[in-house]
């Protein structure tokens, strides 16, 4: 009884001792061919680990042409950052300037609404006792 792994045309039992599966695959006559085949997917990997190792061996023969070049590059690489450093800090420094600036104004704002509304305070507690003074008076001239 043959169990087939799902989409892939290959048997479980037809494991070998790598652990890799030896496939079947029907021919047109309806035949079945048995042995390793490789995808497609397979194929592309392998060209291009061919590639990647022809490019090593590559920039090892041109590597004396290449090398000031890549020096300047990454040169220009740290300049690069440590000029974006120096902005990102001017930056951050004029943020905290404004933030500091804002809270001491916000400090300020409250203080002086505190004085204002003790100042209030002040004036409406006069105000009371002035009426009542007043009130006072009057009532003492009813009485007499």
């Amino acid at each position: 009884m043959e169990e087939k792994v799902e989409g892939k045309g290959r048997d479980k039992d037809n494991k070998n001792e790598e652990g890799t599966y030896k496939e079947r695959r029907h021919n047109e006559g309806g035949k079945q061919r048995e042995g390793y085949f490789i995808s497609k997917r397979s194929l592309w990997l392998l060209g291009s680990g061919a590639l990647g190792a022809l490019a090593v061996v590559g920039f090892g023969k041109f590597s004396k042409k290449i090398r000031p070049v890549a020096v300047g590059a990454v040169k220009e690489g740290f300049t690069f950052s440590e000029w974006l450093a120096t902005k990102y800090e001017k930056v951050k420094e004029d943020v905290e300037d404004i933030v500091a600036e804002a809270k001491h104004e916000y400090q300020k704002d409250a203080e002086l609404t505190a004085h204002i509304a003790k100042k209030e305070e002040d004036i409406l507690r006069r105000v009371e006792q002035k009426v009542e003074e007043v009130l006072r008076q009057k009532l003492k001239k009813e009485e007499v």
